[in-house]
């Protein structure tokens, strides 16, 4: 792939000159898996061990932000592993940093001297499953469960001083100035009904979360890209289910509730949606308290999740590098779940 893409072959030497930066046995192999927010790849070392690396793009998230979730996923993985929930666990370079630095070749941007920040995770074992192809209820039980024990986990979690995440409320969510997606404005991507549904689900996220409150047993720290894309699961037993979460890009301080939406969008793909949500929040309530009368808001938080991600796609679009997302194409999409998770709310 590399001798035909220029850029990949950029991406993939970027690679390389970051791991030397750690003390891994040789011979290394390395395969790049994707590239969106960050160009992650696949390491095996001389002794078998599996490690995801992420070089980060320029100006999609800033180095404090990194290193936050790093130090959370450090001090988190042994109490969430202790409940049979895998979670990537940050590989120290051969200095002791979590973070390394390095300069882009110039081929990656227009600027010469343009610093990206790459980090090594431990590989999360297991595979994505769907309904339909290998995940039921029991699976979609275990998601449930898996979750709450995140949020659980984050209730307890006192960090240090200087810690510092994004904040995932709704201007942070809808507005371009307080997006952590550096969009710039959402305007030429969005016009029309779709910029005005747009803004009518950012006031009615608002208000959800304005009767939420901030209270500690509603707000905290959260994954944010619960999807099922982002959960591995390896069946243990029967019915025993272990569960892989990785992909926290974009954790930060937000509403646990909201931190269902993702996932509950794509079960609602599914004619057996109502069964599988069932699963899900009987699982999720076998760890934390989740009032029934909340529900009442996943609909609208659900078609936030889908509007949110406009967001994404247009800061995405603004920033320099490898592109394998079509904006247009994507904003389209992500209307139309729009509309249709309203109208799960309607029903």
């Amino acid at each position: 792939m590399s001798e035909n893409n220029p850029a990949q072959t950029i991406l993939e030497s970027t690679a390389t000159t970051a791991l030397a930066e750690y003390d891994l046995p040789g011979p290394l192999y390395v395969a790049p898996i994707r590239v969106l927010n960050n160009s992650v790849h696949e390491v095996i070392a001389g002794d078998g061990s599996r490690y995801a690396l992420r070089v980060h793009r320029p100006g999609a998230r800033c180095s404090d932000h990194t290193l936050a979730e790093l130090t959370f996923l450090a001090d988190v993985h042994a109490r969430l592993a202790s409940e049979r929930i895998t979670v990537p666990t940050p590989v120290p370079a051969a200095d002791g940093r979590l973070l390394v630095s390095l300069t882009l070749p110039q081929e990656t941007t227009s600027d010469a001297h343009v610093e990206a920040h790459c980090d090594l995770l431990t590989w999360v074992d297991g595979k994505v499953r769907r309904p339909g192809s290998g995940l039921g209820a029991r699976g979609v039980y275990q998601l449930g469960r898996a979750l709450a024990q995140l949020h659980h986990v984050a209730e307890n979690y006192a960090p240090a001083m200087g810690f510092t995440l994004p904040t995932w409320d709704a201007a942070g969510m809808f507005t371009a100035e307080r997006s952590p997606y550096n969009s710039g404005p959402i305007g030429e991507f969005l016009r029309g009904e779709d910029l005005a549904l747009f803004q009518e689900v950012a006031e009615q996220t608002a208000a959800v979360f304005s009767a939420l409150g901030n209270g500690g047993e509603s707000f905290g720290l959260i994954h944010n890209d619960f999807i099922l894309g982002n959960c591995h699961t390896v069946r243990r037993r029967p019915y025993s289910w272990d569960v892989g979460v990785l992909d926290f890009d974009d954790c930060g301080w937000g509403h646990y509730l909201y931190d269902l939406a993702p996932v509950m969008g794509n079960l609602s793909d599914y004619a057996h949606f109502e069964e599988l949500k069932r699963a899900f929040l009987t699982g999720y309530r076998i760890v934390r308290p989740l009032p029934e009368d909340l529900e009442t808001h996943l609909p609208v938080l659900m078609a936030a999740r889908h509007a949110s991600q406009c967001l994404w796609a247009a800061g995405l679009a603004r920033r320099p590098g490898v592109q394998e997302l079509d904006t247009t194409a994507h904003i389209t999409y992500r209307m139309a779940e729009v509309r249709r998770c309203l109208a799960l709310g309607r029903r």
